[in-house]
């Protein structure tokens, strides 16, 4: 007797994980974390002068936050 609640397994809807929202989010995470250091190291060793090695690590720091929180948004509509 075959139970009717049981989904035959090829029917089934496969489950892929998303590989490249997770690869995408990891890289995002360490462009943050680079800027972050970079722009911390940099105003530390000049005293709290602003640098242009300063400002480009805030400025990918910032574009990385700005990044996760699009891809947030993104996986949440699909």
């Amino acid at each position: 007797m075959s139970d009717l609640y049981r989904i035959d397994p090829a029917i089934r809807p496969s489950h892929r994980p998303r590989t490249r929202r997770r690869l995408l989010r990891a890289l995002l995470w360490v462009l943050v974390v680079v800027g972050v250091t970079v722009n911390l190291v940099s105003n530390i060793a000049m005293a709290g002068d602003v640098t242009l090695v300063g400002l480009a690590g805030g400025v990918a720091g910032v574009a990385g936050i700005a990044g996760l929180i699009a891809l947030a948004v993104a996986g949440r509509r699909s």
